[in-house]
C-alpha cells in the first residue's frame, strides 16, 4: 500500500510508469455537494491517503502553494 504526504507525490504517481494499475475517475458536482469528501474517500480505499489526512490534504485543489 503506498502512502502520501502531499498532493504532488498523487501527481508524481499519475504521471509515471505504466497505465497498468491506473484508474481514472472524475466526479462532476455541484459546489458544496461532496466532492471532495467522495474524492478523500476514494484515495484512502485505495491506500494513497492516511485516514487522518482525510478532509485535511484535500488532494483535489490545484493550488499547490
Amino acid at each position: 500500500m503506498v502512502k502520501v504526504k502531499n498532493p504532488q507525490e498523487i501527481i508524481d504517481l499519475v504521471t509515471s510508469g505504466s497505465y497498468e494499475k491506473k484508474r481514472i475517475f472524475s466526479i462532476t458536482a455541484h459546489i458544496d455537494h461532496g466532492k471532495t469528501t467522495a474524492t478523500d474517500y476514494l484515495l484512502r480505499r485505495a491506500g494513497l491517503m492516511r485516514a487522518e489526512d482525510a478532509g485535511q490534504l484535500q488532494m483535489t485543489d490545484s493550488d499547490l502553494d
